[in-house]
């Protein structure tokens, strides 16, 4: 992972989506967990229902994404979440 990639996340809220799943975090950074690439960081506010896991630490396999959306904020994120919603 270059300190490119890795800066286009700082201080970002980023939605990760792969085949089975999408999955936001804040906080981002990579870390090897056997000999394997992973995205990890911690669940923004308005991902999970009723935030329940709001804080709680996460990863997803850096191979395994497809694409992923960048926003500014945690407001912002929990925002868009709002309107696609209704």
């Amino acid at each position: 992972m270059t300190e490119i990639t890795e800066n286009i996340f700082l201080d970002k809220v980023v939605s990760f989506s792969s085949n089975e799943e999408t999955l936001a975090m804040k906080n981002v950074t990579f870390k090897t967990i056997q000999n394997r690439l992973f995205v990890v960081g911690n669940i923004p506010l308005s991902a999970t229902i009723e935030d329940l896991a709001h804080n709680k630490a996460c990863a997803i396999a850096w191979d395994s994404v497809h694409d992923f959306i960048i926003f500014d904020s945690e407001h912002e994120y929990s925002q868009w979440i709002e309107a696609s919603e209704t």
